[in-house]
């Protein structure tokens, strides 16, 4: 199969609004303000954006046979996770993102943009991001955990953002 892509130097942003709802098109960022790392370069995997859709059963009562069903809202349980590589750098960095999405005011939330490799589009989604927690452990196992994001609102592909 030709035109496949890795996830080799996937790119991972985030921007705050600056209008209540409305996805920004520009000045998204890889890392915050003071921060040390890219978000990519501490996030080890990303969950699926993918979301079932609910079924809603539309039997009417003369049926005898057979439930019918329509398709419902789609439903992920709100839940983005970032797989990360823990330490005292990626926790820092991280939860100074969460500092700047905590100070936010006035109905601001913060978008989120994940670009693969030499793709002409990326994924946006606006959503809250939690802090870096302490993960489950194990002997002889690089420290990984993950960090979530509350997502909102799911604006799907679209055009790159600007710089």
């Amino acid at each position: 199969m030709a035109g496949e892509i890795s996830t080799a130097g996937i790119s991972i942003k985030y921007a705050p609004e600056s209008s209540a709802g409305v996805r920004p098109v520009s000045g998204y960022k890889d890392k915050a303000t003071g921060a040390t790392l890219a978000i990519a370069e501490y996030v080890t995997g990303i969950s699926g954006l993918g979301a079932d859709y609910e079924q809603y059963d539309v039997t009417p009562l003369a049926e005898t046979k057979r439930h019918r069903f329509t398709r419902g809202l789609q439903n992920n349980d709100g839940n983005v996770t970032f797989n990360c590589n823990i330490n005292p750098t990626s926790r820092t960095d991280w939860n100074l993102i969460v500092t700047e999405y905590e100070a936010l005011t006035g109905g601001l939330g913060m978008w989120w943009e994940i670009t693969l490799p030499t793709d002409t589009e990326s994924v946006f989604f606006r959503a809250e991001p939690a802090e870096m927690r302490f993960p489950d452990v194990e002997s002889a196992q690089a420290v990984q955990g993950a960090v979530q994001l509350t997502e909102n609102q799911y604006a799907g592909w679209a055009a790159k953002s600007t710089p």
